[in-house]
Order: C-alpha cells, then sequence, then structure tokens
C-alpha cells in the first residue's frame, strides 16, 4: 500500500474545508431569509403590499381602498380611505391572472368601466420633476406637457405612456398627461391589459386625484389628494405591489382561492 505524501493530505484536507464552508455558507443564507420574512408556499401572487378596492356591486360607483402589508407572513391592514371608480362601474378586466364569473361585465375600450381583477402596478407620474418625487419607491415619469397615453386601439403604442410626436405617430386619438386641473398631479398607472396588450380590451387606466366623492370617472379609480399622497408614500416596487378591485359580493371567493385578506364592510 502506497503511502500519501504531506502535500497530499494537506491538498485533500483544504479542498474539504472549503467544500463545508460553501455548504454552511448558503445554509446560512437560507435560513436567514426564511426567518427574516417567512414565504407562504400557498401565496401564488408573492405580493407583499396589496391595494383592495370594493364596491357595493358592479355597476356601484363608489367604494373603498383597503392598503395591507405582509408582516411576518400575515396581511396587516395599515389604512384605508373611499375612493369612486368608473360612471357605468366594475368590469371584468385583463390582470395576471384570468377572472371568469359568470354574468359579470367585461371591461372594454370606452365602456366607462373601471377593470376589476388583479393587477400588478406600473409607473408613478405627476406634475413635479423627477429631483422632486425621489421619496416615490416606485419607478416614477414626469407628466410632461407631451407626455400622453395613447388610447387608439389601431396604433402600435395603444395603452402605453409615450411623448407626443405628430411627425411620427401612428394614433389618432390619446389621454394628456399635464392637464389643466390636478387629477394627474400625482398617480400610478394601473397595468390593466399591459405589458400584453390586447386591442379592444381597455386602456390608459390610472390611479389619480378625484374632483369630489360623488363624480365618478371614465374608468380609473381615483381619491382624495391626501389619501393617494400617502400611498405613494408607502408604496414599494420592491414589495411587488397589486391592486385588487371587485364588488364585495364577488371578493371572498377570490379571496379564498389566492389567499388575500379577509375585509369586513359594514
Amino acid at each position: 500500500m502506497s503511502k500519501h505524501s504531506p502535500e497530499l493530505r494537506l491538498h485533500c484536507t483544504m479542498k474539504l474545508f472549503l467544500l463545508y464552508t460553501i455548504v454552511l455558507f448558503f445554509s446560512c443564507k437560507t435560513a436567514f431569509s426564511e426567518s427574516a420574512d417567512p414565504v407562504n408556499d400557498k401565496d401564488t401572487l408573492h405580493a407583499r403590499q396589496l391595494m383592495i378596492v370594493i364596491t357595493n356591486g358592479w355597476d356601484s360607483l363608489r367604494g373603498n381602498i383597503y392598503c395591507f402589508e405582509k408582516r411576518k407572513g400575515k396581511w396587516v391592514q395599515l389604512f384605508n380611505n373611499a375612493v369612486v371608480v368608473g360612471r357605468n362601474g366594475l368590469g371584468i378586466g385583463k390582470g395576471i391572472i384570468t377572472v371568469a364569473i359568470e354574468g359579470a361585465p367585461e371591461k372594454k375600450e370606452g365602456d366607462l368601466r373601471s377593470p376589476a381583477g388583479i393587477f400588478s402596478i406600473g409607473k408613478a407620474f405627476g406634475y413635479a420633476d423627477e429631483k422632486n418625487a425621489r421619496w416615490i419607491k416606485n419607478p416614477y415619469i414626469k407628466a410632461t406637457d407631451t407626455l400622453i397615453c395613447v388610447d387608439d386601439m389601431s396604433s402600435a403604442y395603444y395603452n402605453k405612456l409615450v411623448n407626443n410626436d405628430p411627425h411620427k405617430s401612428d394614433w389618432k386619438s390619446f389621454e394628456e398627461m399635464h392637464r389643466k386641473d390636478d387629477a394627474y398631479k400625482w398617480g400610478l398607472f394601473i397595468n390593466h391589459n399591459a405589458p400584453n396588450t390586447i386591442a379592444g380590451k381597455g386602456s390608459c387606466i390610472f390611479m389619480h386625484i378625484w374632483e369630489n366623492d360623488t363624480t365618478c370617472t371614465v374608468g380609473c379609480t381615483a381619491m382624495k389628494e391626501d389619501n393617494l399622497l400617502r400611498i405613494l408614500h408607502w408604496i414599494d416596487a420592491s414589495l411587488r405591489p397589486m391592486l385588487v378591485q371587485m364588488p364585495k359580493s364577488e371578493y371572498a371567493r377570490l379571496a379564498a382561492q389566492y389567499h388575500l385578506p379577509v375585509i369586513r364592510t359594514n
């Protein structure tokens, strides 16, 4: 039987020590991640912030938004406030999941309904310069005089925020993002029918400032400026925020299926 040299034994010992160190490092890293923020295996959305809008019915114009954050694996409600939705209420929209409810209206372009379903959140926007909106923890775009949202179903830019260039445009209709009023002074782009856009399913859905609590929108969700600012200070893109909108008669079923918080309304 041959004997191993001291150099070979030392080399093998060092390799075993290095392998043990690597295994120990990744074991500790995994344990730390799990203890810092437990993940519910049943949570198919993987969201840690939820804005849940509940209305009294498909044709209701008013509702409430309830804002939740997941802490130590449990949903904790932080605040809530009143909102208004589309003039004709809610209609099933195109979100991150397919929602099928028999007899429910479906969201279409120009139907004056806000989308119902579960949606991810796009860019924040507002009239302020970017340097004055650095407190927002979402991507932010300034609503300049040339920024528009295209609602022309035949355009390649349908349901997108773009700079209006009449020499290069293929659209005939659009929404101006820098309005003469304060409706879009602050807002969020809701990823309804986005990014995989289908013509006619609806476009340019925002969360923005309302005119008052009795004036509905043409398809957005709106609220008092102070309440919207509270949301903008809270929302954090790294926590995968989402918007859920649904009549209360249908929300319980959706909540049970996707492990959403229980909403207690009067």
